[in-house]
């Protein structure tokens, strides 16, 4: 759903792209049990003290991974980087995928047109989340998603409620990633149980599940990414999803 069809490897596929992308795919698979057993309780340490890391995580994950499908080349380099001898841990690398800068815009956005010469002066603006490929690559798949018959679907009802859809889980995600990140950079100093308690923690699952799918499932309509299913194929796995999330633990 997140990283699309797998890659196989070849002598004449470049390996880091090859590695990248089964990198990405084996960490959110890892990620999915990791979460629902701290949402379920299922373990010895509090889920406030755990959950944030895991969900933020996750969020930057798969959105890294819809990005490697759209602009490869962004997510290649920070990995040959890393590879490289130069690259340093204990600094900040410019070359590091950045939730601001590359899953966001890191500025805003323009009046009027965004095709204006202005505005593209400096080239296309390339987050994953930006205006340009929000218009061209993402937006058409949600409103595929809001135009289907949403009777037995709470998320793609949601969805289908909003005039601007794109805008719309923009505006959720950042909220939602900003909240969980309060949470991991200890920014709260109330009890962190009292912020992620287990109302809040259920919520904070289910919407990040919600919206990185809806995300996710309206790339496959667009040709613009790479290795795509089948629109009818990811549009089940979405709904077989959704229920598991959302009837689990009733």
């Amino acid at each position: 759903m997140i990283c699309g069809t797998a890659i196989n490897n070849s002598l004449y596929v470049d390996s880091d792209y090859s590695g990248l992308v089964g990198r990405i795919r084996s960490d959110v698979a890892e990620l999915h049990p990791q979460i629902q057993t701290v949402v379920l309780k299922n373990e010895s340490l509090p889920a406030s003290a755990i959950f944030p890391f895991l969900a933020r995580k996750f969020l930057e994950l798969s959105l890294t991974g819809l990005l490697a499908r759209i602009d490869p080349i962004r997510v290649i380099s920070a990995r040959k980087n890393q590879l490289d001898s130069s690259f340093e841990i204990g600094r900040q690398n410019s070359s590091s995928v950045a939730w601001t800068g590359d899953i966001f815009p890191n500025t805003k956005h323009p009046s009027g047109s965004i095709w204006e010469s202005r505005c593209l002066d400096k080239g296309v603006e390339r987050s994953a989340l930006g205006w340009h490929f929000g218009e061209v690559a993402i937006s058409p798949g949600l409103r595929w998603l809001a135009d289907l018959d949403n009777t037995n679907s709470k998320w793609l009802r949601a969805l289908g409620g909003q005039d601007k859809p794109f805008d719309w889980i923009k505006g959720r995600l950042a909220q939602l990633y900003s909240t969980l990140s309060k949470g991991v950079h200890a920014e709260y100093l109330l009890d962190d149980r009292a912020a992620f308690d287990k109302t809040a923690i259920e919520q904070h699952m289910q919407d990040s599940y919600m919206l990185v799918l809806l995300l996710a499932t309206a790339t496959h309509i667009s040709p613009l990414f790479l290795r795509s299913l089948p629109p009818d194929d990811a549009l089940r796995m979405f709904k077989k999803i959704e229920l598991q999330i959302t009837t689990k633990g009733n």
